[in-house]
């Protein structure tokens, strides 16, 4: 995916869910920027029309071949990359139930990751940052916003409260 694949200065609004299996977190691999090559939820960005809730539902579905019930909103995170310009608004949700079988997928490696092993794959920094109000059973919804030059090059980071 080039920089011209993302709207230049503008802002991107997307999803990605933590898919939860007993013990394990589902994750992807990207095989595409932005962040390349690091372990991080399915998702994708939405469609015209649609609601993160809608969004969340379908991008899990095409990516991996499940159908997930009751996503819970967690977070909502700004990523701003002033290299490509691009502006990302993430709404990140958590997923308990589920059916269907997982499939390949073509965005990247799909892998059901035992939660004592996460330590050991490469993840963004942002997602390490939210993973303990995504694991855990804090009230609220977590909300941050990360700068970065790069898609590695952390500037600015902040966390918002009520």
């Amino acid at each position: 995916m080039s920089e011209q694949s993302f709207p230049q200065g503008g802002i991107v609004v997307g999803t990605l869910c933590y898919t939860f299996d007993a013990a394990s977190v589902l994750l992807l691999k990207r095989n595409r920027p932005p962040q390349q090559g690091k372990w991080s939820p399915p998702g994708g960005k939405l469609e015209l029309g649609e609601a993160p809730e809608e969004c969340v539902i379908r991008e899990m579905q095409e990516e991996t071949g499940l159908q997930i019930a009751q996503p819970v909103l967690r977070a909502i995170v700004t990523v701003f990359d002033q290299h490509w310009p691009i502006h990302w608004l993430l709404f990140i949700f958590r997923a308990d139930h589920f059916t269907g079988d997982l499939r390949q997928s073509d965005e990247g490696e799909l892998r059901w990751i035992p939660l004592e092993q996460l330590s050991e794959y490469d993840r963004p920094y942002g997602d390490r940052v939210h993973w303990p109000h995504i694991i855990g059973d804090k009230a609220g919804i977590w909300r941050g916003k990360f700068t970065y030059h790069t898609p590695h090059t952390l500037i600015d980071e902040r966390t918002f409260t009520c």
